[in-house]
């Protein structure tokens, strides 16, 4: 930095790009906690991939059978009352079903997983 002060050349006497001293550099200190040991969960990712698909088609079917439930309930019309009713059965098993599903996914994977522990090393 002191280079480019002590120029003759006035038009040179200017800091260069990125030659700036930083004015908060001294204001902040950043310490990083870092554990003894880390644990690492490893699965079977083609186990995974299946559970989210799973988790994903329960979730869509949780919204359809709360909406025909919900239908089925404020519905005024006799002639419609039993087709809901039915609809909201049909959703609520397909729900159960898949809900099941994912509950199998999710317990094959906790089975299959290793956990792995790292020991991390001190940096001063």
């Amino acid at each position: 930095m002191s280079e480019n002060v002590e120029n003759k050349n006035p038009q040179e006497n200017k800091l260069k790009p990125g030659t700036e001293a930083n004015p908060l550099g001294d204001a902040f200190n950043v310490m990083v906690s870092i554990p003894d040991k880390l644990e690492i969960k490893m699965v079977n990712a083609s186990i995974l991939s299946s559970y989210e698909i799973w988790v994903f088609i329960t979730s869509l079917l949780s919204n359809a059978v709360v909406g025909f439930w919900v239908s089925y309930s404020t519905n005024n019309n006799p002639d419609i009352s039993s087709v809901l009713f039915w609809n909201s059965i049909i959703f609520t098993a397909l729900f159960l079903l898949t809900l099941a599903v994912a509950l199998i996914k999710r317990y094959r994977l906790n089975s299959k997983s290793k956990n792995i522990n790292l020991k991390t090393s001190k940096i001063e």
